[in-house]
């Protein structure tokens, strides 16, 4: 065989060892879309209970006991309750039409009124006074006719009488007339003469 025939086997065959070897190495470098999906790392999978273990490893932090009222507080909250009483009763008296005050009525709205604290004893009765009905005037009579109460007090309700309808005045200015020791008593006295009211002699004490 001829030198020049020989020289083109021998390329050929590296030509084609050359290309074997290109194919060889292409076919095992590529990996399949299904393979490289099943084996890809599932970040998001790994991580939601990496943080969940976290969370459950770390301590419940303790609950902070209940912070202790003053007695200045403690007393500030029962007040708040006694004027809360006396308030509600009034508002269930404005709420009635009409209906018979009983002397049991009477001692309990005075009670109930004594029980408020003396610093918003004025702010309470000015509510009441505003509230309760002619129909139901004799619950704030039984606060007029009682002499234990403050006199300030005592008059703020027989002003309040004093405007009011005739047959309010008629019904709790002969009553006051009746006791000298009443503090209004004077007050009373001069409205019953100067309106030409005045009981007679027999029923003055």
């Amino acid at each position: 065989m001829a030198l020049g025939a020989k020289k083109w086997i021998v390329l050929a065959c590296v030509a084609a060892a050359v290309v074997a070897l290109l194919v060889f190495t292409r076919s095992s470098s590529v990996v399949p879309a299904e393979e490289r999906t099943e084996n890809a790392p599932t970040t998001e999978a790994t991580a939601e209970p990496d943080a969940q273990s976290a969370e459950e490893s770390e301590p419940a932090e303790p609950e902070e006991p209940a912070e202790e009222k003053s007695e200045e507080e403690l007393r500030e909250e029962a007040d708040e309750k006694l004027v809360d009483a006396f308030d509600s009763l009034t508002d269930r008296w404005m709420e009635k039409e009409g209906g018979e005050v009983t002397m049991k009525d009477m001692d309990d709205f005075v009670a109930a009124f004594k029980a408020v604290p003396d610093d918003r004893k004025e702010e309470c009765l000015h509510r009441a006074l505003n509230l309760v009905s002619d129909d139901h005037v004799l619950l704030l009579a039984g606060i007029l006719f009682d002499k234990t109460v403050d006199k300030e007090h005592i008059e703020l309700v027989f002003n309040d009488v004093l405007n009011r309808d005739e047959e309010v005045k008629k019904l709790i200015l002969p009553k006051i007339y009746k006791d000298k020791t009443h503090p209004c008593w004077a007050d009373t006295a001069w409205i019953l003469d100067a309106t030409g009211e005045t009981p007679n002699k027999e029923n003055k004490q």
